[in-house]
């Protein structure tokens, strides 16, 4: 599940070693495409019982790359984090496991965000972000300033692909975009001195999306910011349809995108 190497010592003994070893090595490499490096005890504990040893280094293929024999020694290997990356997009097995099967399993997140360049632009829905308006982003998924915030603190998260539905994300996409929304929200709390939040999903045009592009919005929420509490979704649904309403500059929301960048290191 996103590991690159797996430690799988053991101690066999030597008939079930001789049956089942390298081919247990070799199968758990090839399932997660990753390196396996298996310790294995050697030795005899009485007349009936022996360790089989044969201590191995199993490659992202199955290939065995370093093996010890039955006695004490000492393999080598070679880890190619290159190889890892290339059997992964050769057979990218998450993308076709069927869930109906193994349940909605997805490998482990990729915590550290990616870097923001300076310049260039992101499609969400039927509009163009700045590179200069995102704060946080993921190989999947970016967090970014609202043009029209509702409150102080109001930002977006969205799938870097373009997806109109909550249902037309990946596993791994849902799974993503949601510890993403965990973390802004953290971050964003705090810098804005709140201790509650609205996150908030308007899911399809008939739920008051208007942007053509499944996103989460996450508000920072105060006592007293609204007079009934659920007003904060009347807002949500009329605040970017009023033309005479003012828009941010793209230097304010940059300003702000930098500030907030600045939290997530």
């Amino acid at each position: 599940m996103g590991a690159e190497i797996l430690t799988y010592p053991s101690a066999f003994t030597v008939p079930t070693g001789m049956a089942h070893w390298e081919a247990m090595m070799r199968t758990r490499a090839i399932e997660n495409q990753c390196y396996v490096v298996s310790a294995a005890q050697v030795g005899q504990h009485n007349a009936k019982r022996s360790s089989y040893g044969h201590a191995l280094v199993v490659d992202p293929w199955g290939c065995v790359v370093a093996q010890c024999s039955d006695a004490i020694g000492l393999a080598l290997a070679e880890i190619n984090h290159d190889l890892i990356k290339k059997v992964r997009r050769a057979i990218p097995v998450w993308d076709h496991r069927r869930t109906d099967l193994y349940g909605n399993l997805s490998p482990c997140w990729d915590s550290n965000d990616k870097v923001i360049p300076d310049k260039g632009q992101y499609q969400f829905g039927q509009v163009m972000l700045d590179a200069s308006q995102l704060f946080f982003k993921t190989s999947l998924s970016m967090a970014f300033v609202n043009k029209m915030p509702v409150l102080p603190g109001h930002v977006l998260v969205a799938p870097i692909r373009p997806a109109l539905r909550l249902s037309d994300l990946s596993t791994a996409e849902v799974q993503d975009l949601f510890l993403v929304v965990q973390r802004v929200q953290s971050v964003v709390e705090k810098h804005f001195g709140a201790s509650s939040s609205t996150v908030s999903i308007q899911d399809g045009p008939d739920a008051g999306r208007s942007i053509n592009h499944i996103h989460v919005h996450v508000l920072p929420r105060k006592p007293g910011d609204f007079t009934h509490n659920d007003n904060v979704y009347v807002k949500l649904q009329e605040h970017d349809k009023d033309d005479k309403k003012p828009r941010r500059s793209v230097e304010e929301m940059a300003e702000e995108a930098r500030t907030l960048r600045a939290l997530f290191h």
